[in-house]
This record gives structure tokens, C-alpha cells and sequence, in this order.
């Protein structure tokens, strides 16, 4: 069926429930018998009905072709923003993704371009190809210019695990991970592709991006990171190619019979890779080089799919829904285990031997390799192991997390020489490729084709948070004097965050190559290939000045997704022999809810992907193995709940429940939390006790919200977050509890009374205040406890003092220590005083 049939009837569908009414508001009729001739006429827009206001101001056709942000009908029906009709009331249907596709095809069909046309386009020296994008329709705000509501494209797309089927939701054009009949299960999050004709072009802001764009910065430590975009290659698509008649004109105005054709492929190799490091290390895993190239060492089935839904379209990539996020690794119908190494004195060094280090962190195995200079380098491997479920001679298994007399560390894990347990996780990485034998020969167009690179990463604990909003909000609202504070390590001056560890820092702003052990598939020069940007806007575009809010989705592009690789929570990296860094998954941890553990108790290491789960553990763990070894724990940055962490309520976000609790010993008051070397998101994982019921409402303003209470609440304790000094003093406190009250709490109200503060309980429109529980301690005053002459090294017992309360309303703080009387707090321009 033509192009134009399938629109029109997709109009008819649409219209009787609300959307001609809607249409007309603009003088367009969607159910004329001429709707070709009316879809193509100039409209008087009315760009002040709800959904229209970021509706691009260049745009006054219902289909502009070949230009999606400017054509009416495609920007109504894919906007996440237009959900109301013209009675006010919400719309009664909406499109299917089918549908959407359908519309998106038209807007490139309805007049055909010949090849000729495009070259048309191109500047001296330039040649076109066939490239694969992952794209999305955006609101003004998330687009690359900002301006006005947009086509988004990367050449990296990122879909996520579950285990679940997915739910597509109409009204947001998007999908959504979480089930409101199940707490514990995780939807798949799938990503969409298309190929284009596409030109490569250096950098620049005003004609296509790409979005966040780097300027040169003499300060960064390396070429790469100094270098503009302007001085990079970006592919920019032109042109969507579609299997039909519809899509492509010879040069003599004959439609060219299009099959185009898109191929997924997708590999994890960590159990391989881990055997691979270890026996070029020496180390005897158990397996031979001919085992590990066999399933489940490295397999290809089950991680992703084409999706077969009609409802979906085409070149949906689907992550394949499993019962549980991780199994047991199975081979010759035996459970897959390994030697686990000694840890040898090479972990208790100041500075670090260049090469391989096999050491634990925590509980799990590191491998990792170091610089000559003592720093972390390339993840050949997965970075962490885990090693604490032990197979023992008959076959059984045995937890070691339920020996708690003994020290599990020191006494089990570093010695090593037992086999542990192998697990397998369905995420992984490959490539996106076009096959359009048509284009294979025709002059004018390269006969390479370039894949996209296709990420299927774990869950994201905050699907209403995304990385790039956190950053633009960083980067344009946080003071310099907070975001680079000056430290000196080593006689070296450095800049760090007086805020979090690591910035919010999107996949999509790094610039570095894809997985270049797919072979032939990507070049290790190529860079860009995270980089978002838009179509090519030769002419300037006007702002259409729209506040509309951000779309409530999941978002495939990689802005979405972690820029940080210390080993990565989306993705992670290697080096080539010669040094040059690409992305690869296979250095993330085995399985993935390994890291996931160690990346929350780091103080949401990744920013709106890890959850700040710093409070629940011991403060300042030390190595036990080696004391010389001491890792800093970096203090809570974003807190959770206590209803979110399980000290109240019972769905605790990783599904377990390990305080801080108080208890009283020998008369004193005790703070009681469970070790981190003993809580195993494995077990979690195995048991289904993951949820997003809570973090799932946590969006961009409410994680901005807490960062920024968390932040004045150490101002308010004395700390500045100016200086090296203050920033490390946060780490001598840690919250008890947090949660938020109303306006009409008790507490509050004697604090507001005591501090003579009334203006404090000035009611906001969150009409909550945030109430911080806080404690003081040193590294000395933390022991395990000790009962019946046994000593339980699953807990810690840390004494505290000055024990703080703090409300926090904006930047209006009342704080209590110990003893003392209420008092009242302003914080202005990171600055406290009295009030």
C-alpha cells in the first residue's frame, strides 16, 4: 500500500477522537479526501495549544519533506508534549510506533529526492554514505540546539535488560520499565534504528551540532580531551532510506525498488575475557583456551532481538526478557566455575607496578591494570569478580556470605584456590548494519556503510533522571569555585568536585571510538560515534522560546546513559595495543549487579544511574587483608530514604535492608550496619528483590533537590565545599536517617518555635521538608561485634558523637547538635550564616 493510503488511514483513525478538532485548530483538515494537496498547503499555526509551543517557527505545512521538525502532523503526533485536545480533556488515542514510522516515511517519501538533489547539499570534496542512527523526537529542551522540538540522532543506541515484556505507552510515545502490578519486576527497554544517507562534516553548533559541543580546553590532560568538535568528523544524516518505491529517485526522476535491510549483532564475552587475563597471568582457571571460546565463555543468543510486534514497526532492537536478571553459568551441563587466585602482596603497595593487579575490593575479585604512574588503565577484563558463591568437591554450592565468624575477606577470598561460581548476564555490546544492495553501486555514494553501535546495558534505577539534564544543570548552575576546587596529590594540582566523585558526564559527551574487536565494524579514529546530533540546518533556526517540560520515557540515545568508566555502569573501556581507548562491555563486572554494589555504596558513583546507598555501610573502609591498602569512602551525595533504603517500609531498592540502625551497648548509643563485603547484589539479583516502586519517582528536580540539601546540610555542619579540607571532613559523617515530613510535623514546629525562625515554615510547592539525621565518627571507633565469644564479621558496630538533626527547606535550615538548642540557618551564594 502507498505512503499516502497508509497516512490517510491512519488519520481516519485518529480523528474522531479528538485529533481532527485539534488539527483544525491550525486550519488543517486530516480527514479531507485530498489530504496529500492539504497535508502540503501553508497553515496559519497556532502555536499557543498546548504541545505546539516548541513546534519549530520555520514550520507551516502539515508535511514539510524531508523535514520531520517542520511538518505539523509528524510533530503532533510524535510529541510527547501533545496529550490534551482542544476541549481539554486528554486525547483518546494515540499512535502506535508503527504509525509514527509510517508518517516519519512519508515526511522523506512525499517528494522523493533524486540522488543528484542531495549532492546538491554537499560542499567540495565531501561524499555521502549509508549510515545507521538510533533516533528520537524530542521536546525544545532535550534537543541538540535547543530551539525548537527535534529529530535527536546518535550512532549509538542503548536498550537495557529486564525481566519483564515491554510496555510501550502511548500518551509519552515511549517506553517504560517499570510494572505497576509487580515491584520487583524490570521491563526491557528497547532502542530504534534507521539507516540514512548521511554526509561527514567537522563540528559545527549552528548548522547540526552536536549537542553539549566541546570547545578546546588547554587545560585537559590529553590531545583527545583538548581538542574542539570543530575539528572532529561527524556524520550527519540527510536523507532516510526505506524499503520501496517511495524513498529514492535515479538521477533520470526514476523511482529506485529500495530494500533496505538492518542486522543486529550482539556478544558477551566476560567469563571468556576473565579467563583470558588469568591464564596470560600465569593463573590455572580450570579451563582450557578450547573451552573459553565456547558458550557460556562468550555467547551471542538471548541477549537482543528484532522485535516482531506490528504495532512497534520496524528495526525495533528488543533485549530478550529473562527470568531473573542473572543465572548460573552452565557448561557440559555442569556449573561453570574457576580457580579463584591468591591475593598476593602486590595489593599492599602505596604505588602500583605498571601491568596486572589481581586483588580484591571489598569482597569481589579486581583485575585490573595500572599505569607506571600508579593509575587505573584499560578493563581488558571484567574489573570486578565475583567469587563468594564456592562449589565445593560433591557439586554443592556454599554462600560464603553466611560465614560470619570467620573474616570472609581475609580469611576465604584472598587465599584463594577454590572454585567459584560463574554467572551469566544478558547485557552486552555489537553493531547495528545496513544491507541495501540497490545503493551498493551507485555513483556518488560510498560503497562502505557504517554500523551503529548498540549497547544493552543493565537497569537504570532512575528511568525519570537523566544523566545529560543533571549535567546542563551542573555545568550552568553550580559555581566554578565549587565544580573545581583545587587539591594537590603528590605535588600534583588537580580539580576535583566539591559536590560528588565523579560529574554527571554523558556517554554522548566522550569522544571515543566503539568496540573495535568487532572486526572491520568500526575504527578506533572513528571518535564521534557517541555524539548526538541533529539534521543539517543550513539557514539559521529561530528559538521558539517553549518551557515545556522534558518527556517522561525511557530515552535510547546515549545522554542517557554514563560517560564515567571506572569500570562503567553502562558501558566500559579497553586500549589497543598502541594505546588508543574504544568502548567495550566486557570490562563491566561479572555479573553486573557485582559493580552495581560497589558503584552505589561510592556515593552514586554514577550520578542518575547509581542510587547513593554510602549511608547503609561502615564508614571509611579500610582493606582488612592489607591496612596498609586504605579506600576512601566518599561521603552520601544524593541520600535515599530511609523508606528507599529499607530501614522503613519494605521495598528497599536493592532488596536489602542493611541499616544503620541504632542499638545501645555497655549503656552508649551505637550505630549497627551490615558489611559491605557481605551484602551481594548476586543473591538479589538471583531472588528477584531489585525494585524501582520508590526511585522510579525520583525525577530530575527532586534528585537536583536532594543533591543541593545534602550539600548545604555539610555547610551547615562547618564543612566548606571550597577546599580540599572541607571535602575531605565529609567523610567524618554519616546520615542515620533522611526522609521528608510535612509542614505540620511536631519537630518542626518546636525547632521553628526554639530558633525563632517562622519564616523557615514558609510552605513551598513541594510541600515537604527535608529532615537529615546525622553522626559523627572515626575510622578508630568501628568494630565488629562480639557475642558468646564469637565475633559476628558480617556487622560493624561504630560509636558516634554529635549527633545533629538539620530540617532543610530550600536554603533555609534549622540544625540541632547534640544537646544544644535549635538554630536558624541561610545559605546564600554557598555561603551559611545566621539568621
Amino acid at each position: 500500500m502507498a505512503l499516502r493510503e497508509q497516512v490517510k488511514q491512519i488519520c481516519a483513525r485518529l480523528a474522531p477522537h479528538g485529533w481532527g478538532d485539534l488539527f483544525w485548530k491550525h486550519n488543517l483538515d486530516i480527514t479531507a479526501s485530498n489530504l496529500e494537496e492539504e497535508l502540503e498547503k501553508e497553515l496559519d499555526i497556532n502555536r499557543t495549544i498546548k504541545g505546539f509551543e516548541d513546534f519549530s517557527l520555520e514550520g507551516k505545512r502539515g508535511i514539510e519533506s524531508g523535514q520531520p521538525a517542520r511538518s505539523l502532523l509528524y510533530h503532533a503526533l510524535a510529541s510527547p508534549n501533545v496529550t490534551i485536545g482542544v476541549d481539554g480533556s486528554e486525547l483518546g488515542v494515540f499512535p502506535t510506533l508503527a504509525e509514527l514510522e509510517i508518517i516519519e516515511n512519508y515526511v522523506f517519501g512525499i517528494n522523493p529526492p533524486r540522488l543528484s538533489d542531495i549532492k546538491c547539499r554537499l560542499e567540495e570534496g565531501e561524499t555521502l554514505a549509508v549510515v545507521v542512527f538510533a533516533s528520537e523526537y524530542r521536546s525544545a529542551s532535550e534537543t541538540v540546539h535547543q530551539k525548537h522540538a527535534d529529530l535527536c540522532f546518535s550512532r549509538t543506541g542503548v536498550a537495557r535488560v529486564g525481566t519483564a515484556e515491554p510496555m510501550y505507552v502511548p500518551k509519552n510515545r515511549g517506553f517504560f520499565s517499570d510494572d505497576e502490578g509487580d515491584d520487583y519486576a524490570f521491563r526491557v527497554l528497547p532502542s530504534k534504528y534507521s539507516a540514512y544517507i548521511a554526509v561527514k562534516r567537522q563540528g559545527n553548533k549552528d548548522e547540526f551540532g552536536p549537542m553539549r559541543f566541546k570547545k578546546e580546553d588547554e587545560t585537559a590532560d590529553n590531545i583527545a580531551k583538548k581538542t574542539s568538535d570543530t575539528k572532529r568528523w561527524f556524520w550527519v544524516p540527510l536523507h532516510k532510506i526505506f524499503s520501496g518505491l517511495e524513498c529514492l529517485h535515479d538521477d533520470n526522476g526514476e523511482p529506485i525498488n529500495l530494500e533496505v535491510n538492518l542486522q543486529a549483532l550482539h556478544i558477551n564475552e566476560k567469563i571468556r575475557r576473565i579467563h583470558q587475563v588469568l591464564h596470560e597471568a600465569g593463573y590455572n582457571t580450570g579451563s582450557t583456551e578450547s573451552d573459553i571460546n565456547k558458550p557460556p565463555f562468550v555467547f551471542y543468543e538471548g541477549i537482543a532481538e528484532w522485535s516482531n510486534n506490528p504495532e512497534f514497526g520496524s528495526n525495533l532492537l528488543m533485549p530478550i526478557p529473562h527470568c531473573s536478571f542473572i543465572e548460573p553459568a552452565i557448561y557440559k551441563k555442569k556449573p561453570l566455575t574457576f580457580i579463584v587466585p591468591k591475593i598476593g602482596e602486590q595489593c599492599d603497595k602505596g604505588e602500583r607496578d605498571k601491568g596486572l593487579h589481581i586483588c580484591n575490593f571489598s569482597s569481589s575479585l579486581e583485575i585490573r591494570y595500572y599505569e607506571s604512574d600508579g593509575s587505573p588503565k584499560r578493563r581488558p577484563a571484567p574489573e570486578y569478580v565475583h567469587v563468594r558463591h564456592k562449589i565445593l568437591e560433591n557439586g554443592t554450592s556454599k554462600n560464603l556470605n553466611h560465614i560470619k565468624n570467620q573474616n570472609m575477606v581475609k580469611d576465604i577470598i584472598n587465599e584463594g584456590n577454590y572454585r567459584a561460581l560463574h554467572y551469566v548476564d544478558y547485557t552486552g555490546d555489537g553493531w547495528i548494519e545496513v544491507e541495501c544492495p540497490q545503493l551498493k553501486k551507485v555513483k556518488g555514494l560510498s560503497q562502505k556503510t557504517y554500523a551503529a553501535y548498540s549497547i544493552v546495558a543493565g537497569p537504570d534505577f532512575f528511568p525519570n533522571c537523566d544523566q545529560r539534564e543533571l549535567m546542563d544543570w551542573y555545568e550552568k548552575e553550580i559555581p566554578d569555585n565549587i565544580r573545581n576546587v583545587t587539591v594537590i596529590e603528590d605535588g600534583v594540582e588537580e580539580r576535583i568536585s566539591g559536590l560528588w566523585e565523579s560529574e554527571p558526564l554523558t556517554l554522548s559527551d566522550d569522544r571515543i571510538p566503539a568496540n573495535v574487536t568487532f572486526s572491520k565494524k568500526f575504527d578506533v579514529d572513528d571518535n564521534t560515534i557517541t555524539a548526538i546530533v541533529s539534521q543539517l540546518y543550513m539557514d539559521e533556526i529561530k528559538h521558539t522560546n517553549s518551557s515545556l517540560p522534558t518527556s517522561i520515557r525511557h530515552s535510547f540515545l546515549p545522554d542517557a546513559a554514563s560517560g564515567v568508566y571506572a569500570p562503567g555502569w553502562d558501558v566500559s573501556y579497553d586500549e589497543t595495543q598502541d594505546g588508543k581507548p574504544f568502548l567495550a562491555a566486557y570490562g563491566l563486572g561479572s555479573p553486573f549487579p557485582e559493580d552495581a554494589k560497589l558503584c552505589a555504596a561510592l556515593s552514586t558513583f554514577w550520578p542518575a544511574v547509581a542510587p547513593d546507598s554510602a549511608r547503609n555501610y561502615e564508614p571509611n573502609r579500610d582493606n582488612i587483608t592489607f591496612p596498609s591498602t586504605y579506600e576512601p569512602q566518599w561521603p552520601t551525595i544524593a541520600p535515599l530514604t530511609d523508606r528507599e533504603i529499607g530501614q522503613e517500609g519494605e521495598l528497599p531498592w536493592d532488596g536489602v535492608s542493611s541499616g544503620p540502625d541504632t542499638i545501645i551497648t555497655n549503656g552508649e548509643e551505637t550505630i549497627e550496619c551490615t558489611s559491605i563485603d557481605y551484602v551481594d547484589y548476586v543473591d538479589t539479583a538471583l531472588q528477584n528483590k531489585f525494585t524501582l516502586s520508590l526511585t522510579k519517582l525520583i525525577n530530575v528536580e527532586e534528585y537536583k533537590n536532594r543533591v543541593l540539601a545534602m550539600a548545604y546540610v555539610y555547610l551547615a555542619l562547618g564543612l566548606s565545599l571550597k577546599d580540599s579540607k572541607g571535602i575531605d571532613e565529609k567523610r567524618m559523617w554519616n546520615i542515620l536517617s533522611f526522609r521528608e515530613v510535612s509542614f505540620s510535623d511536631e519537630e518542626l514546629l518546636i525547632a521553628q518555635t526554639q530558633a525563632k525562625n517562622s519564616s523557615f515554615g514558609k510552605i513551598t510547592e513541594r510541600k515537604t521538608v527535608y529532615r537529615f539525621e546525622l553522626f559523627q565518627h572515626t575510622q578508630t571507633d568501628k568494630k565488629h561485634p562480639f557475642t558468646d565469644k564469637v565475633t559476628d564479621f558480617s556487622k560493624y558496630q561504630i560509636k558516634i558523637s554529635n549527633k545533629t538533626i538539620c530540617f532543610v527547606n530550600g536554603t533555609n535550615i534549622l540544625v540541632k547538635h547534640e544537646n544544644s538548642n535549635w538554630q536558624a540557618k541561610v545559605i546564600k551564594d554557598w555561603e551559611i550564616s545566621d539568621v
